[in-house]
Parts: structure tokens; sequence; C-alpha cells
């Protein structure tokens, strides 16, 4: 078994690195009126449109009635519209509208100019940190999957 401390230090280097990823998404939404959740909402339906309300929940990893909450409000603002689709009157497709569409496009900008100094790493640190990154999420839905019913 590993030493509890390096897994403890882990932890914190991945709470660090998510900190850190959030408040640069913050800011690259926060002059436009966009939160983190929302961008992400965002980028989902960009790169899926008609995408499920379930589908969107297991992209961003809520619940589908925090999903609905979220949907809901960029509804309201005019970012995404929910259609039904003609083959299956039951279900509900979600797509960015073309306002929604604008603005992720100006909001993406600001992201890629805020993430540039990223490119410091080379290709193969990054490669690597995707692989063990990969690995990690794989042992702990093992371990989720063996636990639950606990």
């Amino acid at each position: 078994m590993q030493d509890q401390s390096l897994i403890s230090e882990l932890f914190a280097s991945f709470r660090e690195v998510n900190q850190s990823f959030y408040h640069s998404m913050q800011r690259a939404g926060q002059h436009l009126g966009v939160t983190p959740i929302q961008l992400l909402v965002m980028k989902s339906l960009r790169s899926k449109p008609q995408m499920s309300l379930s589908e969107l929940a297991d992209c961003l990893f809520v619940g589908p009635s925090t999903a609905s909450g979220i949907v809901e409000r960029m509804v309201k603002a005019k970012l995404v519209s929910r259609e039904r689709p003609e083959n299956d009157r039951r279900s509900i497709s979600l797509r960015l509208t073309p306002e929604g569409e604008d603005l992720w496009v100006k909001i993406d900008e600001r992201r890629k100019i805020m993430l540039e100094p990223l490119n410091e790493l080379d290709e193969q640190d990054l490669n690597e940190l995707l692989r063990i990154h990969g690995r990690i999420v794989q042992i702990l839905h093992k371990a989720r999957e063996e636990h639950k019913d606990e």
C-alpha cells in the first residue's frame, strides 16, 4: 500500500490544479455574465448539439435535477434551447441558441488566451500526465463499482 501522506499530497495537488482551472474559467466568463458551470454546459453542447439532459448531467458530473436547474437559467437567458425530437416526443434535446453560440465564441477565445501559459509544458509531459490521470480515473471508477452497494 502506498504511503498515505503521498496519497494525501496527490489529492491536495489535484484540488489545487482544479481550483486554478476553475478560477481561469471564472475569469474567462465573468465579464460576460457566465459562470464556470454554464461555460461547461456551453462547451458540452457545442461539442454535441442535441444532447439530452441526462447526457449533459453525466458530462458535468452532476445529478439530473442540478443539470435541469442550470439549463433552466440558461434557457431564461436565451443561451440554450430545449427541443422535442420528432422521433421521440417524450425526450428533450438541448442545444445552444445563436446567442449562446456567439457568446461561446467570445468566451472560448478569452479562455484559450488565459490557458496559453500551459503551452510551456512539453508534449511528452502532457501525454504522461493524461495517461496517469486516465489510470487514476479507472482505479477510482473500479473501486466505486465494487463498493456501490455499501
